[in-house]
C-alpha cells in the first residue's frame, strides 16, 4: 500500500467514523463507506460492488433510542479492503468481515458509554464555572474517538491484507468454506429485509409486500419501475386517507388555535431573526456527534441552541442557568430534532420577553415534544426513507456503477437538509403548536411511505435473494439423453422465489423471538457452508 493510499484511507475512514456518530451525511453506510475505500485504494468498481452487497445485508441496522446496532461501517470497510488488497472473492470477504460488525459495536459502546460520557461531564463542569466555550469544544472533541474507532482497525486490516503471506494464508481457506460463504452471501440479505419488516410492524400493509414480491417475480420490471409502482400506490393510499378524513370532519368545527407564539402588533424586546435560526441550522449538520449513553443528545442539543441562548439571556447568571437546563437528558430522531429546537426557541423568546424565566417550563416543553417526534421520525426516516433509497442505490451499484452511491448520498442529504431547514423554520413560526399540526399530517404520510417501503422490500426479496438447491431428485433416460429433475426446478414450477420468501419470514420470526441479528447471520453462513458440503446448496 502506497503512502498516497494510506493517507486517503485515513481521510476516508475518518469521514466514515464521524458519520457513524452523527448519522447525518450517511457516509457511514456501507454503500458510501466501501465506495470511499475503493477510491482510496484505486479500485472504485470493487468498492461499489462490496458496498452494494453490504448495504443490502445491513439494510435494517439502525439506531433506535439507546439500542446499538451492529457496526455496518467497520464491516463494510474491512470487506472492501479484503477484496481490493487481499484479493479475496466478495462472498468470502463479506463472510470474514461480518464478525467485525460485532467488534465495532463493542467499541462504539465503550466510546459512547465511557469516553464520550467523560467528555460530556467535562463540558458540564465547565459550565458550572462559567466556561461555556467547553460545550462547543466537547461536542467536537468526541469526533476524535469516533475517528480512531474506525480508522485504526481499518489500517491494521489493510496492513495485514497487503502482506503476501497473509494473502496466501487466506487463499488456503478450504474450498468448502470459501464457496459456502459465497453461497450464504446470496441470502444474508434477508436479515436486513426482516429487520425492516420488524421495524415497520404494520401487518395491514403486508399485502403491498406481497404485491411487490409477485410483480418482481412474474415480470421483467426493473427496480426503478418497482419504485415508481410503489410511489403510485403510496399516492393512492394518501389520497384515499385524505378523502376519508374529509368525510369524517365534514360536520366538525375547526377551531383556530390562538396560542401561536408569534404576537403580531407587539414589539418584542429581543427578536430572533432568520440569521439567528440559520446559525442553529448550520450547527445541526453535526447534531448527533456527541451522543452518549448517559444523557444521549443533551450536549448535541445544547451546542445547536447555544447562539440563541447567548442572544436571549444577557445576564451571565441567566445564561449559565439556561445552558445548564439544556444539558439535561434529551433524545429524539435526529432530523426531527429541528422541530423541537424551533419550538423551544419560540417558547424561550416569548418567555424572556415576558420576563418569566423558568427553566422547568423549558424542560417540560422538550420532554413533551421529544417522544412524539421520535415515534414519528424513527419509522419514517430509519424505517422507510433510508432503506428505500439505500435499496435503490444498491440496485444501481450492483454491477459497480458509481451512480448508485451518488444517488443514495444525494437523496438522503436532500431529505435531511429539507427536514433540517423547513421543520426548524415552521416549528419556530408555529411554536409549541407544531405537534398539533404534525399530528394530522405525519401519520398519513408515514402510512403512505410504509406502502412504498413494503412494496420495494417485497420486490427486493424476489430480486436480490439467491438460494439455489441443485440437489437431483431423479434422472430419466430419454432419446435426447438423460433428463434430471432438481429440487430447484420443482420449487420453481410451484412458485418461483418461494425459498427467499420463506427464509425472509423465518428470520423475521426469529427476530420477533429476540434472536440477535448477528446470530441469524452466523446461522445463515453456517447454513451456506453446510449446504454446499452436503450438496443441497449451490452457486
Amino acid at each position: 500500500m502506497s503512502i498516497k493510499q494510506t493517507v486517503l484511507l485515513i481521510v476516508f475512514t475518518s469521514i466514515s467514523g464521524i458519520g457513524s456518530s452523527t448519522e447525518e451525511f450517511q457516509t457511514h453506510r456501507p454503500l458510501i463507506a466501501a465506495t470511499l475505500i475503493g477510491i482510496a485504494l484505486g479500485d472504485i468498481k470493487s468498492g461499489v460492488i462490496v458496498g452494494s452487497q453490504m448495504e443490502l445485508i445491513a439494510l435494517g441496522w439502525m439506531t433506535i433510542g439507546v439500542a446499538t446496532p451492529l457496526d455496518a461501517t467497520l464491516s463494510s470497510i474491512v470487506a472492501a479492503i479484503l477484496v481490493i488488497l487481499g484479493k479475496q472473492q466478495i462472498g468470502v470477504a463479506i463472510g470474514i468481515a461480518v464478525p467485525f460488525s460485532a467488534v465495532g459495536q463493542l467499541m462504539f459502546i465503550v466510546q459512547k458509554g465511557i469516553i464520550d460520557v467523560a467528555i460530556m461531564h467535562w463540558a458540564e463542569n465547565g459550565v458550572e464555572r462559567g466556561q461555556l466555550w467547553k460545550v462547543t469544544t466537547a461536542h467536537f472533541l468526541t469526533a476524535i474517538p469516533s475517528i480512531i474507532r474506525i480508522t485504526v482497525p481499518s489500517l491494521i486490516v489493510a496492513y495485514f491484507a497487503n502482506i503476501t503471506s497473509m494473502r496466501n494464508f487466506l487463499n488456503l481457506i478450504p474450498k468448502t468454506i470459501t464457496i459456502g460463504l459465497q453461497i450464504s452471501s446470496g441470502f444474508l440479505v434477508v436479515v436486513g429485509y426482516a429487520m425492516i419488516l420488524r421495524m415497520l410492524n404494520q401487518k395491514e400493509m403486508l399485502s403491498f409486500f406481497f404485491m411487490g414480491f409477485l410483480v418482481m417475480t412474474f415480470s421483467n420490471i426493473t427496480l426503478l419501475g418497482l419504485t415508481l409502482l410503489g410511489l403510485s400506490l403510496a399516492m393512492v393510499y394518501y389520497q384515499i386517507s385524505n378523502m376519508i378524513d374529509k368525510g369524517n370532519n365534514r360536520n366538525r368545527r375547526t377551531e383556530n388555535n390562538t396560542a401561536n407564539l408569534e404576537k403580531k402588533g407587539e414589539k418584542t424586546k429581543i427578536e430572533i431573526t432568520k440569521k439567528d435560526l440559520m446559525k442553529v441550522f448550520w450547527r445541526s449538520q453535526f447534531f448527533q456527534l456527541s451522543w452518549n449513553y448517559e444523557r444521549l443528545q443533551n450536549l448535541c442539543y445544547c451546542y445547536c441552541i447555544m447562539p440563541i441562548l447567548k442572544k436571549l439571556y444577557k445576564q451571565k447568571e441567566e445564561l449559565q442557568s439556561a445552558v445548564k437546563s439544556h444539558l439535561e437528558y434529551f433524545n429524539t430522531q435526529p432530523f426531527f430534532s429541528s422541530a423541537i429546537i424551533g419550538a423551544d426557541i419560540a417558547f424561550e423568546e416569548t418567555m424572556v420577553n415576558g420576563q418569566e424565566f423558568d427553566t422547568s417550563s423549558i424542560a417540560r416543553v422538550k420532554l413533551a415534544l421529544m417522544g412524539p417526534m421520535a415515534g414519528i421520525g424513527d419509522p419514517i426516516i430509519w424505517g422507510i426513507v433510508r432503506p428505500v433509497t439505500a435499496a435503490i442505490g444498491a440496485g444501481i451499484a450492483s454491477n459497480g456503477n458509481i451512480l448508485g452511491p451518488i444517488f443514495f448520498f444525494a437523496a438522503m442529504n436532500t431529505v435531511r437538509l429539507f427536514m433540517r431547514y423547513n421543520v426548524l423554520m415552521i416549528a419556530y413560526r408555529e411554536g409549541t403548536n407544531i405537534i398539533t399540526k404534525l399530528k394530522g399530517i405525519l401519520p398519513k404520510l408515514k402510512n403512505s411511505m410504509a406502502v412504498l417501503s413494503y412494496t420495494i422490500i417485497g420486490g427486493l426479496v424476489a430480486k436480490w435473494t439467491v438460494i439455489k438447491v441443485p440437489f437431483v431428485l431423479y434422472s430419466i433416460n430419454s432419446k435426447n439423453g438423460v433428463i434430471t429433475a432438481t429440487v430447484q426446478q420443482q420449487l420453481d414450477s410451484i412458485m418461483p422465489n418461494i425459498l427467499p420468501l420463506m427464509l425472509t419470514f423465518f428470520v423475521y420470526w426469529l427476530l420477533k423471538k429476540k434472536v440477535s441479528p448477528m446470530i441469524c447471520m452466523f446461522g445463515l453462513m453456517i447454513l451456506g457452508i453446510a449446504g454446499y458440503a452436503l450438496g443441497f446448496l449451490g452457486l
